[in-house]
This record gives structure tokens, C-alpha cells and sequence, in this order.
């Protein structure tokens, strides 16, 4: 029985018991940093491989390691964990049971595939060059879970040599993979702009400062930073999402509130954004005599695969499933990713894993959003070669 046969002899073995512990973490999702019946999830199926982990690393994420029986590389798998401030609308029979909170966004899934590729690797320990370490993050969804982790050490003890990383993808037939060849998903900056101006009578419009008055006109400036001062074949968006202004009807705003967000692919393109905001509030400052504060951060970088790294998953994976079920996705994404918080420390690279489900119209993100079951055996199988594959290679 040759390598890829008894990857898939091992998956078969776990399917049944891979779909239902997906449909219990579907059944009770769990938002970011909230993932305490999650990880508890992963640690008792960890446990029954005989497998020890560490949790509440970045407060509810966790972390597991396999020794390999020979020597090689450290390969580490992430998959994240938390779920969506969404009503569920699919009618499943494993539908979320919690109101208002979903995993419309396969995490239940991506957290499935990593425990099927730790208990693949298990049986097939004596063929594990180096060792493989698990990371299951939490608040993917908030940008922010990397970063924790980070910080409470997770890229030590064991480093990490390289680092994979997937996302079920509903535009991608089940049973393929796509790819990116360099950048994946857009980076993301998010800013926070309070404008304060001087309130007054609605009658009386002279004798105030209309900060509503402000944010109109500058909400609307924005939007030519992206059509007038950036390249047209500059991937770059702008979005203010919230904009929160006055009291009453009769009453002029005495102070506004914009929160947005930046998505740009290009390095040191959101930075001129951010110049070219200031200069603008600099502008509305002195033209509509308001006030202003912004707060400006940096949420994630942009991801990008490191070009060995992929090629050699590519490789796997086109072992896996064949060269016609890989292939090249058209464009990257403008979405964001905190992924890449570990793609800038340890070269990485960044799978699509097809979860298309034949006559459903959905998108991740959305209420009626589910994953094509298939997705998790694919996910398995080629995640658990290209351990295989990397960890062995020189």
C-alpha cells in the first residue's frame, strides 16, 4: 500500500467520527476569545491519541506537538477556532443552537481537518521525520488571535521551520484546491476618527460647529484616495462602517465617530492611505472648523506564501488528489487573514480547499452558509502529506 493509501485508509477510519464532532462544534459555536468549549473539544480528542497540548495559549487557543520517530524539519498546522455574530438560516439538522452566533465561516470545519491530520499522522508516527505542531487559534474572526498567541510564545519551543495554513473555500469545487501564487489576502489597517465641532440649536446653525456636517463631507473625500492618489492596478479599499453623530433632530452634533477599515495588497500602500487621511482631516479641520483625533492600527499584514513553501504543498497536494483538481485561483482576495502574523515570522504558505456545495448560492460570512463535507477529507489527506513531505525535505 503505497503513502497516499494508507492517508486515505487512515481518514476513512475517522470520517464518521470527523463529521459529528464538526456537527457538535457547529451545533455550539462560540465567538472570539470565548472558544472555552472548543478547546476543551480539542483537547479530549487530543487526549485520546495519547497526543499532549497546552491550552489557554493566547487566552483560549491551543497548542500540540508530535514527535517524529527521525530526525527533520518542525512543519506547524494552524487551523482557527471561533465562530460569528450571525443568526443561522440553514435549516440543518446540526444547525447553531446558540441564537445570534454561527460558523458561517467553516472554522468548525478548518478545527476538524487538524485533528484528522493529527490523528492520521499518529498511526503513521514511525514515517514522521522532525515533529509537527498544532496551532488552534482563537478570534481569527477579530483579527487579533494571532497576535495573542504570538505573544504568549507560540512560535518557540518547538520553532517552527515552515507553517501551513487552509481555508474551506465555497467557490472552489469540492474535492479540488486552489491556490494563490504570491498574495493571498489583503492586509487590513483599522482606524477610529472622532471629530468635535460645538453643538447648537437646529434652528440656530451659525452658533454651533456641525461635526455631522464634517464627517458627511469627509466620509465622502475618502473615497478619492482610492480613485485619485492610488495606482489603478493598486488593489485598495476604504470603508467607513460606522458613523455615529448627534442627539436629536433639533439639535446640531456637537461630535462624530467614524470607524473604517483599510485593505491594500501592496506594501507601504497603506501607510500613504494613512498620510493622505490626516492630510485630508488636516483640510476639514481648517475648512469646517472641527477638531479631530485618529487613531490608526495595524491589524494584520498582508498574506503571502512564501514561493518553496508552496511549491512543495502544491506538490503534495497534486500527489494527493491529482494535477487537474489544483489549480490556480484567478485573483487573491481583498479580505484579511491573521494568518499572516505568522507568515511574516516563518515561511508559509496558504491553501483553498473547495467546500462548494452543488445548487447553494452562499458565501462565507453569510446566514445560509455551509461547508461540503467533503472538504474535511480533502483537507486531511493533503495536509497530512505535505507534513510528511516537509518535514523530510532537506
Amino acid at each position: 500500500m503505497d503513502l497516499n493509501q494508507r492517508i486515505a485508509a487512515s481518514v476513512g477510519k475517522r470520517t464518521d467520527e470527523l463529521l459529528a464532532l464538526r456537527h457538535q462544534l457547529h451545533r455550539h459555536p462560540e465567538l472570539a476569545f470565548e472558544e472555552h468549549e472548543t478547546a476543551r473539544a480539542v483537547g479530549a480528542f487530543l487526549s485520546t491519541l495519547g497526543i499532549k497540548y497546552k491550552s489557554g495559549v493566547g487566552k483560549t487557543g491551543v497548542v500540540a506537538v508530535i514527535e517524529g520517530a527521525k530526525p527533520g524539519k518542525t512543519v506547524g498546522i494552524r487551523a482557527d477556532m471561533d465562530a460569528l455574530p450571525i443568526l443561522e438560516q440553514t435549516g440543518l439538522p446540526f444547525a447553531s443552537q446558540v441564537p445570534g452566533k454561527m460558523h458561517a465561516c467553516g472554522h468548525d470545519v478548518h478545527t476538524v481537518i487538524a485533528l484528522g491530520v493529527a490523528a492520521a499522522l499518529t498511526e503513521m508516527k514511525s514515517e514522521l521525520a522532525g515533529r509537527v505542531k498544532f496551532i488552534f487559534q482563537p478570534a481569527e474572526e477579530i483579527l487579533s488571535g494571532a497576535q495573542a498567541m504570538i505573544a504568549d510564545g507560540v512560535l518557540d519551543d518547538p520553532k517552527m521551520d515552515v507553517v501551513l495554513g487552509y481555508h474551506n473555500w465555497p467557490a472552489v469545487e469540492a474535492g479540488k484546491v486552489g491556490y494563490n501564487a504570491d498574495v493571498v489576502m489583503a492586509s487590513a489597517d483599522a482606524f477610529d476618527i472622532t471629530l468635535n465641532g460645538r453643538e447648537g440649536h437646529g434652528a440656530h446653525p451659525h452658533m454651533g460647529i456641525d461635526a455631522l456636517a464634517a464627517a458627511a463631507q469627509f466620509v465622502s473625500q475618502l473615497q478619492t484616495i482610492v480613485s485619485r492618489e492610488v495606482k489603478p492596478i493598486s488593489p485598495a479599499v476604504v470603508t467607513v462602517g460606522e458613523l455615529h453623530a448627534g442627539t436629536a433632530r433639533n439639535i446640531i452634533a456637537g461630535s462624530a465617530v467614524l470607524k473604517g477599515i483599510v485593505r491594500t495588497m501592496e506594501a507601504g500602500l497603506s501607510e500613504k492611505i494613512e498620510q493622505a487621511m490626516r492630510r485630508m482631516l488636516e483640510g476639514i479641520k481648517t475648512g469646517m472648523r472641527v477638531d479631530y483625533s485618529l487613531d490608526w492600527k495595524r491589524v494584520a499584514p498582508a498574506l503571502r506564501n512564501h514561493k518553496p513553501t508552496l511549491e512543495r504543498l502544491l506538490k503534495s497536494a497534486r500527489e494527493v488528489l491529482g494535477n487537474e483538481n489544483v489549480y490556480e485561483l484567478p485573483e487573491a482576495s481583498m479580505g484579511s487573514e491573521d494568518f499572516a502574523w505568522f507568515a511574516e515570522r516563518v515561511p508559509a504558505a496558504h491553501l483553498r480547499i473547495g467546500s462548494k456545495i452543488d445548487g447553494l448560492d452562499t458565501a462565507i460570512h453569510r446566514a445560509n452558509y455551509d461547508c461540503n463535507d467533503l472538504a474535511i477529507a480533502v483537507g486531511v489527506r493533503v495536509m497530512t502529506r505535505a507534513v510528511l513531505e516537509l518535514s523530510s525535505s532537506p
